[in-house]
């Protein structure tokens, strides 16, 4: 289960400092990155997408996404918190975290089929034994890079 709060941006940050405080209230602890905010306990998670305009340095609109398995008390704080200030709140009917994941194994399996190398034909061949395994070694890179664009593409 999804729910999206949608922010101003202006209001999001005069009142940024209550919202972790729910979170912290909650046990949710930041477990994500600056680009992927991410507050998280065993039961939930927070995620947070933040639109900026870099040239004037405002922050546009804030986009937080709670997600869980059931409605708890943090959603409803974080319902009542967005309200308050002036926020939206929506149920999500995107795919939840176990589904993306799986959607994005398959996609991978298919890719694959397709660019994974094939060490016995390629030695087969007669190509030196650094070079497949730089093969393998660039192949695992960019499997990696193309696991995180589909994980991206699918949490939306």
């Amino acid at each position: 289960m999804r729910f999206r709060l949608e922010i101003p941006g202006d209001l999001y940050s005069r009142h940024k400092d209550s919202f972790k405080r729910i979170l912290a209230k909650h046990g949710l602890r930041w477990k994500g990155t600056l680009d992927r905010p991410a507050w998280a306990s065993p039961s939930e998670r927070v995620g947070g997408s933040f639109d900026r305009d870099e040239a004037k340095d405002v922050l546009r609109r804030a986009s937080l996404t709670w997600e869980g398995r059931k409605k708890s008390a943090l959603l409803e704080d974080l319902k009542a918190w967005a309200w308050q200030i002036g926020g939206a709140v929506e149920e999500d009917h995107g795919k939840a975290a176990g589904e993306v994941v799986d959607d994005v194994e398959k996609a991978l399996e298919l890719w694959d089929l397709v660019h994974k190398p094939n060490v016995e034909r390629l030695r087969e061949q007669g190509r030196p034994k650094e070079w497949v395994e730089e093969d393998v070694r660039r192949w695992k890179r960019q499997r990696q890079e193309r696991r995180r664009e589909l994980m991206g593409r699918n949490r939306s």
